[in-house]
């Protein structure tokens, strides 16, 4: 059982029970908690570890699974409050996250575009260098003509193409175009 990777379940009720239950039968050991004790007794005596909060589990376990209910639920693990960055969530801690999850992508595995989250980025470099956001407001431009000549709806290319346009118009022309991340948090402040 040592050799195979911890597994933390914050919530054991319908769905979580019979998955810790499956990770249980095949080897892998299970770290525990639900908020009503009688659901962590089974696996206690099946050779789970029960402990008596969420952060405990984040803090023992290599792999966490929540199964809560999609009522509100405040909860507190390793990452901090529930939130993302503008609620104080660490850039690096979610680039952690996503890039050990489905959320993995090109622009926060290899070219992250916050400030301090990678080195050798042009988010590390006050967005010098890379693909500026005049050339993408020009590309998204030529795409967005040819979706209009062939009357193709592109919601989300009309869009990003306005975007890239209105940062040319506020001084990010020669900046690279993740500089977008900045420009959009500027505008959430104003």
């Amino acid at each position: 059982m040592a050799s195979k990777t911890p597994v933390g379940f914050i919530g054991l009720g319908n769905m979580g029970t019979p998955m810790a239950r499956n990770l249980l039968k095949h080897g892998y050991p299970v770290i525990a908690t639900d908020v009503f004790p009688e659901s962590c007794k089974e696996f206690q005596d099946s050779g789970a570890q029960i402990l008596d909060c969420p952060a405990e589990v984040a803090d023992k376990a290599d792999r966490i699974i929540t199964m809560l209910p999609s009522s509100p639920n405040v909860i507190e693990v390793y990452t901090g409050p529930n939130g993302i960055l503008k609620l104080g969530l660490d850039p690096k801690l979610l680039a952690k996250i996503l890039n050990m999850s489905s959320g993995r992508c090109w622009s926060s595995d290899k070219y992250n575009p916050v400030p301090g989250v990678m080195e050798g980025v042009p988010s590390a470099n006050n967005y010098q260098g890379g693909f500026g956001t005049k050339l993408m407001a020009k590309d998204l431009g030529f795409a967005q003509n040819t979706a209009t000549s062939t009357r193709t709806p592109i919601p989300l290319g009309s869009l990003a193409h306005q975007i890239y346009r209105t940062m040319c118009a506020h001084g990010y022309s020669n900046k690279d175009f993740s500089s977008v991340f900045q420009f959009l948090r500027e505008e959430e402040v104003q």
